[in-house]
């Protein structure tokens, strides 16, 4: 935490890697919030769990209160948006739950405050990398409340029947999906409105579409771990090895894996309990696995967006909000109502020790004989996050281009490499267009 980039992200610090000039700390970096009564504290989420986390937090606080405001994610970083533009620190909450997606633009447009100072003290309480995920150029801008694991869930008969290994690599994953084709099963679920799994592969693989060098933005979409990447979801899609069910048919992308049609599924942890809350013929019969390998790896990567709290820059009591989203996303009570996964949400806590909270995140009727076995997946997925992923000041607009692209793609319009190359020419484009400096 050093420099005058971290202390403040202005235009004029950073030499144009942000779209405007941003106020340094809204509330300054001296207010506690203290010394004129009880603070209050608005947080922003919509998140399972919230709720019952700021009980706990309020019974074991007098001086702080935070209220929480059910603020819909989808709408979470316009609402920020609207308020920063009024300039009216009431209109705005102290805290609000996002991503590093979101959270990469808001800081960009200033509308979130560089916490690191305040941050600094407690990084020991975090995971390794889970600050860091939620940092650029040396800049944090968020506490970390999730971080994502990513494992695979196989159904065991389908293998089991063709004398079939589990895949380990997503090339093997191919292999078995032509195997598993001549019965009418695919390999996975891939939906058109959700470049996610793509854009993750890619990561995962090494790819790094933003990063900073020196005073611009370095793009590179169209690198070998891209398009390694991009050469995989052709080969899935080309082949028809893959179900193409949105998202939002979720009842029928679940029914689809209930009767053994959908072979495997990337997970993290908040997936499973929809898993078995929406199954009923394939109960027990679902085994968790390592994450699937690219080449070269010696050991299965997690590639996801991690969670956290973010104070925005109009906040009056920013020290106040950055120790009061410390103790949520910290202390037992906070973190064990996110983690449940019926009640809460099924986070994978981005705490140092988040062994006391998985055995609640199993869900042993999904897992059945199997369920011992999740526990150390989950752990080993945890064991190493492909660092060094950040997003750029126009991450939202970008995801959005992304999706507009790979759904052509499945539709078989264009080709995923084809993908890259447009969001390499877009996102370079998009943000000249805002006067920042960019490299490729």
């Amino acid at each position: 935490m050093k420099s005058a980039m971290r202390r403040c992200l202005t235009g004029g610090v950073t030499l144009g890697l942000v779209v405007g000039v941003t106020a340094c700390g809204g509330g300054g970096d001296d207010d506690s919030g203290s010394g004129s009564g009880p603070v209050t504290i608005e947080l922003w989420s919509d998140r399972a769990g919230t709720e019952t986390a700021v009980a706990a937090f309020n019974a074991a606080h007098e001086d702080v209160t935070i209220e929480w405001v059910n603020v819909p994610n989808a709408d979470l970083p316009n609402n920020l948006n609207n308020a920063h533009e009024a300039g009216d620190s009431s209109g705005t909450a102290c805290l609000a739950q996002t991503d590093n997606r979101n959270g990469a633009m808001l800081l960009a447009q200033g509308v979130i405050a560089d916490i690191g100072e305040q941050v600094e003290p407690h990084t020991d309480a975090f995971s390794e990398g889970a600050v860091d995920a939620l940092t650029i150029a040396d800049t944090v801008y968020g506490v970390p409340i999730q971080r994502q694991p990513l494992f695979s869930v196989f159904y065991a008969p389908a293998f089991e029947e063709r004398g079939l290994d589990y895949p380990t690599t997503w090339e093997e994953a191919i292999e078995a999906g032509r195997e598993l084709k001549e019965d009418g099963i695919h390999i996975f679920n891939l939906a058109g409105e959700d470049p996610s799994t793509f854009m993750g592969l890619a990561w995962q693989a090494g790819a790094r579409w933003y990063q900073v060098e020196g005073d611009a933005w370095k793009i590179d979409f169209v690198n070998d771990a891209s398009l390694w990447a991009a050469d995989v979801m052709q080969t899935l899609l080309d082949e028809d090895l893959v179900e193409r069910i949105s998202y939002a048919e979720y009842a029928a992308m679940m029914q689809q894996y209930d009767q053994g049609r959908i072979a495997m599924r990337q997970v993290s942890t908040w997936q499973l309990a929809g898993h078995q809350r929406n199954m009923d013929a394939s109960l027990g019969q679902w085994e968790p696995a390592p994450n699937l390998m690219d080449p070269g790896a010696s050991a299965p990567v997690s590639a996801a967006d991690t969670a956290g709290y973010m104070v925005p820059s109009l906040c009056e009591n920013q020290e106040a909000a950055v120790e009061a989203a410390v103790w949520l996303a910290t202390q037992e009570e906070p973190v064990t109502a996110m983690a449940d996964p019926v009640d809460g949400s099924g986070w994978y806590p981005a705490v140092t020790d988040s062994r006391p909270y998985l055995d609640a995140v199993v869900p042993r009727d999904l897992f059945g004989e199997h369920a011992g076995q999740a526990v150390p997946v989950i752990e080993e997925a945890a064991a190493e996050f492909a660092e060094g992923w950040v997003y750029g000041p126009n991450s939202a607009a970008m995801y959005e281009e992304l999706a507009d692209q790979w759904g052509k793609a499945m539709n078989g319009e264009i080709t995923v490499e084809s993908v890259l190359t447009h969001m390499q020419e877009w996102t370079v484009r998009d943000l000249e267009q805002q006067g920042l400096n960019v490299v490729e």
